[in-house]
């Protein structure tokens, strides 16, 4: 997808993160984050499973949101968020205030 139709601005990161995976955790890393989703670097999942995301966010505390796998490549997965938890879309919006600084 290109970034011209994206709805969401991107914004660049480096945020420790897990996805959570039929045999357990996916440890990688967040390398962008919008309002809709994320790319995690790492160990993927195949497109359309559904998971739980943990985002360490630093100072913030940390992000958890279902998503969906969008996309996958050699070095990751893109990931649609599909249900935000109590608090969790303010978080998000924190975050991204702070990144586009």
């Amino acid at each position: 997808m290109s970034s011209e139709s994206r709805r969401n601005p991107r914004h660049a990161c480096q945020f420790s993160a897990a996805a959570a995976g039929p045999r357990g955790a996916l440890r990688g890393r967040c390398t962008n984050l919008s309002l809709g989703g994320l790319y995690f670097e790492g160990p993927t999942l195949p497109v359309g499973a559904s998971t739980t995301l943990t985002v360490d966010v630093g100072a913030r505390g940390t992000l958890r949101v279902q998503a969906q796998v969008r996309h996958q490549s050699t070095s990751g997965m893109g990931v649609q968020f599909t249900r935000f938890e109590p608090g969790q879309l303010e978080l998000l919006q924190q975050v991204l205030a702070g990144l586009a600084r």
